[in-house]
């Protein structure tokens, strides 16, 4: 299971750099909300790429589990309804360093002009990381 972060260990034991991300994050603070087939569930997103978003909660949704989110990028007159795949977590023994619980979501069948609204708003933006 990923954790999100850019290193994973090899089988000798050591942390090798994971290129596990196909584009950049941006800097984000909006509310959203999530349902799944029986579950409805409040976070905040902290960041957010063309792929996917990070949602900051302590209420974990396994990995594997489609949702269904909405929110709101900043800027824009009308709500994201997309939906998306759990692909790793972070719980709340994780946390430390001002790292939050939560979980990273993927999104699933994007149409076209929820695409475009995502990135024109990522674009706007400066990115999280920098290219090395």
């Amino acid at each position: 299971m990923s954790d999100g972060r850019d290193f994973d260990v090899s089988k000798d034991g050591s942390q090798v750099r994971m290129h596990r991300r196909q584009s950049e994050r941006v800097a984000v603070e909006l509310g959203v909300t999530m349902t799944s087939e029986s579950n409805f569930y409040v976070g905040f997103a902290g960041n957010i790429s063309e792929g996917g978003l990070f949602i900051a909660t302590h209420q974990m949704v396994p990995v594997g589990r489609e949702i269904d989110l909405r929110f709101q990028l900043p800027g824009v007159d009308e709500p994201v309804d997309v939906k998306a795949g759990v692909r790793w977590q972070r719980t709340a023994v994780d946390y430390d360093d001002g790292i939050l619980p939560g979980f990273g979501v993927e999104f699933l069948d994007l149409d076209d002009q929820t695409r475009q609204r995502i990135e024109d708003f990522i674009a706007d933006r400066e990115p999280i990381f920098h290219p090395e």
